[in-house]
């Protein structure tokens, strides 16, 4: 497997590394956020006269959402962790080592999904 009309290894690198730091951002803001959305719906439940369960639901959805996302996050991170450190192994290689083809396919696939400008760049 060819990579897409090659690379360079002195930008890919930091971009990768800067990725792993923006993954590591938005996943902070999504768990602070999270916390957030507990209390509201610890707060719909506890009301006394008619407890708001559908809001809460809905929230409850919303929270779990996020929850997913940041494991994905934290996915991704791993993963460009991983192409980082392996740099000196595709650079010395025709075509993409086998063990690392899903991950590039994996940043591949998910560049388009999240919102890391540095993952579009890779």
């Amino acid at each position: 497997m060819n990579l897409f009309g090659g690379y360079k290894a002195s930008k890919l690198k930091p971009q990768l590394k800067m990725a792993v730091t923006r993954f590591q951002i938005a996943a902070n803001k999504k768990s602070a956020l999270s916390k957030q959305q507990i209390r509201e719906i610890a707060t719909l439940l506890a009301e006394k006269p008619n407890p708001k369960e559908e809001k809460a639901r809905i929230k409850a959805e919303s929270l779990i959402r996020d929850d997913n996302t940041v494991e994905a996050y934290e996915i991704l991170q791993l993963t460009c962790d991983l192409l980082a450190e392996r740099i000196n192994l595709i650079t010395h290689s025709r075509e993409c080592p086998p063990d690392l083809v899903s991950s590039v396919s994996t940043l591949i696939w998910a560049s388009t999904m999240v919102d890391i400008p540095e993952l579009i760049e890779v």
